[in-house]
């Protein structure tokens, strides 16, 4: 991942991150969670439509043919925005989603309901009841990469923030009034004091027919307060001069571990899409040439053979559901759901340089099927073994 900037937020009120539960009844709108991708990147392209509301010259391509084009009721602007995270940052730390499998060894599964075509299951090392932080620091992380990871090194986290439930009022949309007798329940994400939101950006935009780049962040500023999740809550956006780090692919052996650190969308639900049923994965190493046409590029693709590897064992979460309102109908969006970030998946390959060329295109690169743009489906690579 080499996106340009790299930002830390820090919302000055509390967060109101919902997800696709109802808030309604005697349930409480469930709106402390941790923000999702989308949450980030539409927050960020909503302030460039704040800031300019109508196209500016330098954005390049004006379309206006959008009949025929599967995107025709979008701006079309700004598209080539691309953000990743955000991620808790404590203390100069950067924090990751606990691996779901961490303290646990693969085994072979034989008579059993499992789903083709998987052939190992994860097993806990040690039965008892363990209660697993949501979040490891990098310097955790590489170490679970490496499998030395114990859970008596985790010890006691501090918080890094908490849900903070308040009382409110229905307003009505119409007069701008409030509505008698009609009271609600929210929760609402506080961060800890020092905790910031880290993620990586960047927008570029190019016109045709030229070289002239305009970077949209540059124009933007890279100090500025932008609104953040519902209600209308402001964080205070601001470029850090020192990149965040994240993990190198650990590459040692031919069983190649993929652990989301970001949630994942499929088609089939939490089997990827670029993974073939019978678990061969459908990927080719073939990367653009300088000055190569893009239709050259997906020619010499399709003739390409498949880099290998096979999927054989798979620790996959809770399901994420979500949803959000699309402006362009006034009305909510599909309910969606993806698999949560720590999930992870074993591919076999023939040899571990054929393990390290599956490694090259999987980690920290968007495999989503859809939405990688928005942050969607990055995930570090490294060795499993079996026990």
């Amino acid at each position: 991942m080499r996106l340009k900037h790299n930002f830390k937020m820090l919302p000055r009120d509390l967060l109101f991150m919902r997800d696709a539960r109802p808030m309604e009844a005697s349930d409480a709108g469930l709106g402390a969670n941790w923000p999702r991708p989308d949450q980030l990147w539409n927050a960020l392209i909503n302030a460039f439509h704040r800031e300019w509301d109508g196209a500016q010259e330098w954005e390049g391509i004006i379309h206006e043919k959008k009949d025929c084009d599967k995107n025709k009721d979008s701006s079309f602007r700004f598209g080539s925005l691309q953000s990743v995270g955000p991620f808790p940052f404590y203390k100069d730390q950067l924090f990751l989603p606990m691996p779901l499998d961490l303290n646990m060894r693969l085994v072979e599964c034989k008579g059993t309901d499992l789903p083709s075509p998987l052939k190992y299951a994860f097993l806990v090392k040690k039965l008892g009841k363990t209660n697993l932080p949501p979040w490891i620091t990098l310097q955790q992380y590489q170490k679970y990469q490496e499998n030395k990871l114990e859970l008596s090194e985790l010890g006691e986290q501090n918080e890094l923030y908490y849900a903070e439930r308040n009382i409110g009022i229905e307003i009505d949309s119409d007069s701008g009034t409030t509505v008698e007798s009609k009271l609600y329940q929210a929760e609402y994400l506080r961060l800890e004091r020092g905790v910031s939101l880290a993620f990586w950006a960047e927008c570029e935009l190019k016109k045709r027919g030229g070289n002239e780049v305009t970077d949209v962040f540059e124009k933007f500023g890279f100090k500025r307060k932008i609104v953040f999740g519902g209600q209308q809550g402001v964080a205070e956006l601001e470029k850090t001069s020192t990149p965040f780090p994240l993990p190198e692919a650990v590459v040692t052996g031919s069983l190649l571990r993929w652990t989301l650190i970001t949630p994942a969308l499929f088609n089939n639900g939490w089997y990827p899409d670029w993974v073939a049923n019978d678990g061969n994965v459908m990927l080719r190493n073939i990367n653009r040439e300088p000055g190569e046409s893009r239709h050259e590029w997906k020619r010499r693709q399709a003739e390409a053979p498949y880099i290998g590897g096979r999927l054989i064992a798979a620790r996959v979460g809770k399901p994420v559901a979500f949803s959000g309102w699309d402006l362009n109908v006034g009305g909510p969006k599909p309910t969606r759901l993806a698999v949560p970030a720590g999930s992870c998946y074993v591919f076999e390959c023939e040899s571990r340089d054929k393990a390290q060329e599956l490694a090259d295109l999987l980690h920290v690169r968007p495999r989503s099927t859809e939405d990688g743009a928005k942050g969607y489906g990055y995930g570090v690579c490294s060795t499993i073994e079996f026990e």
